[in-house]
C-alpha cells in the first residue's frame, strides 16, 4: 500500500483506547469522508489518543471513529518538507462509526482542528494531499465528501476546511455550508446523543436539550431508524477570529468563558479564555476540586488535575441546599457535559438538582439527585 510508505504516517492500530472491535465492512469503500474534530488544533486534546478516549468513554463506540487522523500540532520533517503527522488508527476494511448509515462504504479521515476558526497551515494541507494521492493510487475510494455532504448530516458544521484545495479537485472549490438543524432527526449507525449534540452539534444544542425534547428517551438505547426531536438549540456567540491563539478570544460559549475565567482567578489555572470545552478546562476543574477538598476537608490530595483513586476516595457528597465552591465546580462540570444547571451561582437549587438528575439517568447511575463518588467519577473520569 502506498499510504503505509508515507514518512509522516505512524501506525497506531491496536494501540489507542478501545472497548471491543469494529466489524469488517461488507461493501467496497467508495467514499473518502473528510472531518474536523471541532477542537482547536493546537490544544493538548487535539490528537488521535484523545479522540479515541472521547469516542470510547463518552460516545460508547468500540474505538476511535476514523481510519486516519491528521494532527497539525505534531510536525514531522520529511524529505519533502514539514508534514503534519498522520495516525493510522483502524484497518482500512473496518466499518468505523463516523457517517452513520454510510459507514459500510466510507473511509473516515479527520483533520484535528476547529476550522470554523482555525486556519489550515501548509504542513497540514501537504499531508492531506499526500494521503489523498496515496489512497487514489491504492484504489481506496472513488469520491471525496465532507461530513456534511453525506446523507442525513447536512446540518453538521463539519468539515469547514477546504480539503479541495489540497488536491486536484474537479468540482466546486466552495465547501457546503451547514444547513439549519432539523426539527426531527433519524438515528443512524453509531449515533448517540453526545455525538449528535454538544461539541459535535450545530448552534450549540446540548444533550440536555435533546433529552428535554424527547421525554422518556433512553440515551443509551437509541436504535437505527428511531426518530427524535432535535430540541431547542442554545445560543452560541460566534465572532470572527481576530486574535492570536495565546490571547483571549471573543467567541465560543459565554458560560464556558465564564467557567474558564473563574478557574483562572480562583485557582490560577492559566487557561486561554476561548469559550471552548477542552481537556485543559477539565483538568483545571479537577485541580479546583482537589484544592477545595484539601482546604475544606483537609484531604491532603496532590493537586495535579488527575482523577485517581485517592481523589475519588476523598469525594464528599454535594446535595440540594449546599453553597460554595464545591457546588460551583459541580455546576461547571455538569454544564461542560451538556446538562445546564441554570445560573453558575454556587447554590445547589432546583435547576442544579434537575440537571444532576438528568445526567445521572443518562449515565445510568442512581438518580438520587446527590453528587457523590459515582457522579463525580462519571463527570471527571470519562
Amino acid at each position: 500500500m502506498n499510504f503505509t510508505k508515507l514518512p509522516q504516517l505512524v501506525d497506531r492500530r491496536g494501540k489507542l483506547k478501545s472497548k471491543g472491535t469494529y466489524s469488517k465492512s461488507t461493501k467496497t469503500i467508495t467514499h473518502r469522508v473528510w472531518h474536523h474534530s471541532l477542537t482547536k488544533k493546537n490544544l493538548a486534546g487535539s490528537d488521535a489518543a484523545r479522540f479515541a478516549d472521547y469516542h470510547v468513554n463518552t460516545l460508547g463506540w468500540p474505538g476511535v471513529g476514523y481510519t486516519f487522523i491528521i494532527e497539525p500540532k505534531n510536525l514531522i520533517n520529511t524529505p519533502n518538507g514539514k508534514r503534519a503527522r498522520i495516525v493510522y488508527a483502524n484497518d482500512i476494511d473496518r466499518r468505523t462509526y463516523h457517517v452513520g448509515n454510510s459507514n459500510q462504504f466510507s473511509l473516515g479521515i479527520c483533520v484535528a482542528g476547529d476550522y470554523r476558526y482555525d486556519t489550515m497551515d501548509e504542513a497540514t494541507l501537504a499531508s492531506i494531499a499526500d494521503l489523498h494521492t496515496a489512497l487514489v493510487k491504492d484504489g481506496i475510494g472513488k469520491y471525496d465528501k465532507a461530513h456534511n455532504e453525506m446523507p442525513g448530516y447536512s446540518w453538521k458544521a463539519c468539515c469547514q476546511y477546504n480539503y479541495r484545495d489540497a488536491f486536484d479537485w474537479k468540482g466546486s472549490k466552495t465547501p457546503s455550508e451547514p444547513a439549519p438543524a432539523p426539527a426531527v432527526y433519524i438515528i443512524q449507525e453509531g449515533d448517540t446523543l453526545w455525538s449528535i449534540a454538544h461539541k459535535d452539534g450545530t448552534d450549540g444544542v446540548q444533550v440536555e436539550d435533546l433529552i428535554n425534547a424527547n421525554p422518556g428517551i433512553d440515551p443509551t438505547k437509541l436504535k437505527i431508524g428511531q426518530k427524535i426531536n432535535f430540541g431547542n438549540a442554545k445560543e452560541v456567540i460566534v465572532q470572527p477570529d481576530k486574535k492570536e491563539d495565546n490571547e483571549t478570544s471573543e467567541r465560543g460559549d459565554e458560560s464556558i468563558r465564564s467557567i474558564q475565567k473563574t478557574l483562572n482567578s480562583r485557582y490560577n489555572a492559566g487557561l486561554i479564555v476561548d469559550g471552548f470545552n477542552g481537556t485543559k478546562t477539565k483538568f483545571a476543574l479537577i485541580k479546583g476540586l482537589q484544592t477545595e477538598l484539601n482546604k475544606q476537608f483537609n484531604k491532603k490530595l496532590v493537586v495535579d488535575g488527575k482523577w485517581g483513586t485517592k481523589t475519588k476516595a476523598a469525594i464528599v457528597t454535594v446535595q440540594k441546599g449546599a453553597k460554595g465552591n464545591l457546588t460551583w465546580i459541580l455546576q461547571a462540570a455538569l454544564y461542560l457535559e451538556g446538562f445546564n444547571p441554570g445560573s453558575l451561582d454556587s447554590i445547589f437549587g432546583k435547576d442544579t438538582e434537575s440537571a444532576l438528575s438528568k445526567f445521572q439517568k443518562a449515565k445510568k447511575i442512581t438518580a438520587d439527585k446527590k453528587a457523590g463518588k459515582a457522579t463525580f467519577t462519571k463527570l471527571f473520569a470519562e
